[in-house]
């Protein structure tokens, strides 16, 4: 786990149960590491928990899927301690791909969990252009 200004960015994904919102137990180590970082930068004070999918199945479906996976990721870490209040979930389905295309490793990259840190305590953060 690596603490930016911008986000709290992750060595590896989180993975679900296929089809569900269900985290894999093998998730759970970096999901805590990620529960150590807010517990030890209390300076964040509003982290976006954001669910990603790729392109693959109905917009509407994905758009579900990577909300009700974004809001799983947030009551976990609720469940280790961290302050709801500190924690917002959203899901952006296909909408947001980090790499264009068609293909396995395309959409590999495109599922995922990011961590957000829309506010610290010194304000909010700046907004992307």
């Amino acid at each position: 786990v690596v603490l930016t200004r911008e986000k709290i960015e992750i060595a590896d994904k989180v993975y679900f149960q296929f089809d569900q919102a269900g985290i894999k137990e093998s998730s759970f180590s970096l999901l805590d590491e990620v529960a150590k970082t807010l517990s030890d930068y209390p300076q964040i004070k509003k982290l976006e928990v954001q669910g990603h999918s790729d392109s693959r199945g109905a917009d509407a479906y994905n758009l579900d899927l990577s909300t009700r996976r974004a809001a799983e990721v947030r009551d976990y870490l609720i469940g280790k301690g961290i302050d709801p209040d500190r924690l917002t979930s959203r899901g952006y389905g296909e909408t947001r791909p980090l790499v264009e295309g068609e293909n396995e490793k395309a959409w590999a990259k495109n599922r995922r969990v990011e961590f957000i840190i829309m506010e610290h305590s010194g304000g909010q953060r700046p907004t992307p252009l």
